[in-house]
């Protein structure tokens, strides 16, 4: 397997990552009334999941250039 089917696989794993938590049955598991610092529960889980996608993200393509890098061929 080469660094571009890793990284294909890597990216894919994600999108599937994040079609889970982004999916409306699993955010009415953080519906609830309840707040964490003034912020609604819901909210503040939909803020935490994309901003660990993005860094998910980064780190998958950090990743798939140094392996690129480490192997031109």
């Amino acid at each position: 397997m080469n660094s571009s089917e890793n990284a294909r696989d890597r990216l894919v794993a994600l999108f599937l990552l994040s079609v889970l938590v982004l999916n409306p049955p699993f955010l009415l598991i953080f519906d609830i009334p309840e707040r964490i610092a003034g912020i609604p529960v819901l909210y503040l889980y939909l803020f935490v999941a994309w901003a660990a996608l993005i860094v998910l993200l980064a780190f998958a393509t950090e990743l798939s250039k140094t392996e690129r890098d480490a192997n031109p061929g």
